[in-house]
């Protein structure tokens, strides 16, 4: 490969231990780094590449990386800048949790995770790095898709996420290669013009291209580098096919997202591959296909907690779309404990559409609790939420709260609270002082407490309504309309 003679000086001082997994769906074969590389580590000394067919090896590197417009991108980018000495540029991601064992699905038979952190960066995001690969036997594509989860106290603003790759289509023949664009199919892919390989290769940005370019010009210095690759996964440079011949690198990117602490973003790419390109925009179209339909996951857009006035906590999340989506097992842990499930709320299946799913946790004593969502698909996989924080406060006067609403028709909640075990008396009067209902007449423990009344029996007027919970007496009054 090209760069080997390059980097000859560095190998003894910089050296990038690290393990692999290689994807192999008959047709294609790609190699993915527990730390983000792609195809071969920065300089090419570890992977088998990406290989289709019996054609060579056509990937020298590639990688994941991210960032916003102030800080420009962490991640991998196993080549170097311009320069004396050559010097690799962008390292920064360690591994944390080692490859899962290929598993499968119906849908996949080649499934695999693995964990990372940006804590090798001279500034790191604090960003934590799920990667998710999929193939399946026959396919000219490998899915990747990317969990990332921003761990710091920042909000970082127009962050990105995008694809660095550096192919060598034809291997010793890189300086040969073309290269294109076709933005319909979010597809940015490399060729070469020679007899060594006649195959194309590409990625797709399956979650939105939003910038890239296929360019023979390393971009900045190492002071400047960040930055530059920053603009080039932001807008789109350059579009047009060309058959102008060079050693290309191609640059890809989603977004932008506004990355909230404690938030997680999913991106998702693909390595696609055809034997000339109306095959490797076919195979484009079937990566696009499967991931939406097969893939795509639960799209959580909100999850919040409120606490009423009785001490329940109401529990509530949005999705915007579903794939798949069996439903949501309930979790709850205090601070000093592990989580349990509390409950289910069955999903939607598969939709488009914005679904709004709620859940009451009642008869909580005071304290603070933690709660999160384990989404579960039809086929067992399944995915945590972020996890949300509630102080259930203790009740330390006793309390008769105005119904609501008020007026009504013909139903209405009444709602108190009482620092004490006790016995309660819950009652309501007519405007003569006759009383109408019995609604409580019974020991209660100490805490929050509501009951939905409803008088559809009883003629308009006002009402009151008085609760007796020991010396403690407290009357309000209510309006029934009809």
């Amino acid at each position: 490969m090209k760069k080997l003679f390059l980097f000859s000086l560095l190998i003894s001082s910089l050296t990038f231990p690290q393990t692999f997994v290689n994807h192999n769906t008959g047709t294609l074969q790609v190699s993915l780094f527990n730390n983000g590389y792609i195809g071969h580590n920065f300089d090419a000394t570890q992977g088998n590449g990406v290989v289709f067919g019996t054609a060579p090896d056509a990937m020298f590197t590639a990688g994941i990386m991210f960032g916003d417009n102030v800080r420009g991108v962490n991640g991998m980018v196993g080549s170097f800048v311009q320069g004396t000495p050559q010097t690799p540029i962008i390292a920064d991601l360690q591994n944390t949790v080692p490859f899962s064992p290929f598993t499968s699905d119906p849908n996949f038979n080649q499934i695999t995770q693995v964990t990372m952190n940006d804590g090798l960066a001279p500034v790191p995001y604090n960003v934590t790095i799920k990667l998710k690969s999929y193939s399946n036997t026959g396919d000219k594509f490998v899915i990747l898709t990317y969990q990332l989860t921003n761990n710091s106290s920042t909000t970082y603003s127009n962050f990105r996420v995008g694809i660095f790759a550096d192919w060598d289509v034809g291997a010793a023949a890189y300086l040969n290669n073309r290269r294109g664009m076709d933005i319909p199919r979010k597809l940015v892919y490399q060729y070469l013009q020679g007899p060594q390989d006649p195959n194309y290769y590409g990625f797709v940005a399956l979650s939105g291209l939003t910038g890239g370019t296929v360019t023979d010009i390393f971009p900045g210095t190492t002071t400047t580098i960040r930055n530059e690759i920053y603009l080039l996964i932001s807008n789109i440079y350059d579009s047009t096919s060309s058959t102008r011949l060079g050693d290309f690198r191609s640059f890809l990117g989603s977004g932008p997202y506004t990355f909230t602490p404690g938030s997680t973003i999913e991106v998702a790419f693909a390595v696609v591959v055809g034997t000339n390109l109306a095959d490797l925009q076919a195979s484009a179209d079937a990566a696009t296909f499967k991931y939406n339909n097969f893939i795509l996951p639960v799209e959580l857009s909100s999850f919040t907690a409120s606490v009423s006035l009785n001490g329940d906590v109401e529990l509530q999340w949005t999705t915007e779309t579903e794939i798949n989506n069996h439903g949501f097992e309930i979790e709850r842990k205090t601070n000093d404990g592990q989580f349990n499930v509390i409950g289910f709320v069955k999903g939607n299946g598969t939709t488009t559409e914005r679904k709004v799913y709620s859940f009451i946790d009642k008869n909580l004593e005071a304290g603070k609790y933690i709660y999160r969502l384990k989404q579960i698909d039809y086929n067992g996989q399944f995915e945590y939420s972020n996890e949300i924080e509630v102080d259930v406060l203790p009740v330390k006067e006793f309390a008769l709260n105005q119904n609501y609403p008020n007026p009504f028709n013909p139903g209405t909640v009444i709602s108190w609270q009482s620092p004490i075990d006790s016995w309660q008396t819950l009652k309501v009067y007519d405007v003569l002082g006759n009383e109408v209902a019995t609604l409580v007449n019974e020991f209660r423990n100490a805490g929050k407490h509501s009951i939905v009344y409803d008088m559809s029996e009883l003629s308009a007027g006002t009402y009151y309504y008085q609760l007796r919970i020991g010396e403690f007496v407290q009357t309000k009054k209510m309006t029934l309309l009809k």
